[in-house]
């Protein structure tokens, strides 16, 4: 089972990992001076295709939620993922 972008990056936020709201990266601990850090959860969510690998704009080797902000509004994100929770109306 996969979990959904947001789910996921709350439950990493909960775990103690920083999440760049505008990019979807997801870091160890935010150090501005230095390249990011890697753990060998972050690597095993890679491997599972929960987080994607990517290089930002110095060349740096990070990692992504996929889908990060790719849905303008709540309503666009049902369209596509109608079983979740908190798309489902209950009368």
């Amino acid at each position: 089972m996969t979990l959904n972008p947001h789910d996921l990056s709350e439950l990493l936020y909960r775990l103690g990992y920083y999440v760049d709201d505008s990019t979807g990266e997801v870091m160890v601990e935010l150090d501005p001076c230095g390249p990011p850090i890697f753990d060998k959860f972050l690597t095993n969510l890679a491997v599972q295709g929960q987080l994607i690998m990517k290089r930002n704009a110095e060349y740096e080797l990070g990692f992504y939620l996929p889908n990060w902000q790719c849905f303008s509004s709540m309503e666009e994100y049902c369209q596509v993922f109608p079983y979740e929770q908190q798309c489902k109306e209950y009368d």
